[in-house]
């Protein structure tokens, strides 16, 4: 049986909300799967790229820059500081504030996952300078597209990005049945190695 489409229908990648939302999904899917490769989580990589700019912040102003409430700024504050990818300093001239800034070892991290990132970047950069002549939802498209690999990702890619995870903390996007699967292949040839 052969559905029918109703007349009044219209793709969802027309709509601008749609195409911008898929496109943010493909960006935090890869950058969670960049974090975990470097065994942090998304929220933890936030906090990490914001403290990169060079300036020290409070647990508030972390939690207003990464869209998070002030408890679970401090409650990944404190699982960065027990990392050792961060340390709390004092304010110049608050002693009720304190102050975190990244350690040696959470600049190390951040570069290298920068220069993974600026990869990924450039690939969203290639897609988008082609001819541009066509609508923003359809560029929209397009980098998600380049991004993600289509509209559920690329298992292969999913599967190995998350085989290389170092944190076992659960992810926002659970993986996909095939992406599973093929992990789970991935894992039986290494064990047969």
């Amino acid at each position: 049986m052969r559905l029918e489409q109703d007349p009044r229908g219209e793709p969802a990648t027309a709509r601008l909300n749609y195409t911008t939302h898929r496109l943010g999904r493909a960006l935090d899917r890869f950058c969670e799967n960049l974090a975990l490769a470097h065994g942090v989580t998304l929220s933890q990589f936030l906090v990490l790229q914001v403290l990169a700019e060079g300036l020290p912040m409070t647990n508030a102003q972390l939690a207003r820059r990464t869209f998070v409430s002030s408890q679970a700024a401090h409650s990944v504050c404190k699982e960065l500081l027990d990392a050792g990818l961060i340390e709390r300093g004092r304010h110049p001239t608050n002693q009720r504030m304190r102050l975190v800034r990244l350690t040696d070892e959470g600049w190390e991290l951040v570069r290298m996952c920068h220069r993974e990132l600026k990869e990924y970047e450039d690939r969203l950069a290639a897609a988008l300078q082609e001819d541009t002549q066509e609508p923003l939802t359809a560029t929209m498209d397009r980098a998600a597209e380049a991004l993600a690999g289509g509209y559920f990702g690329d298992d292969e890619a999913e599967a190995a990005a998350i085989a290389r995870r170092t944190s076992h903390s659960r992810p926002r996007q659970v993986p996909t049945r095939l992406a599973a699967g093929r992990l789970r292949e991935i894992q039986g040839q290494d064990l047969s190695d």
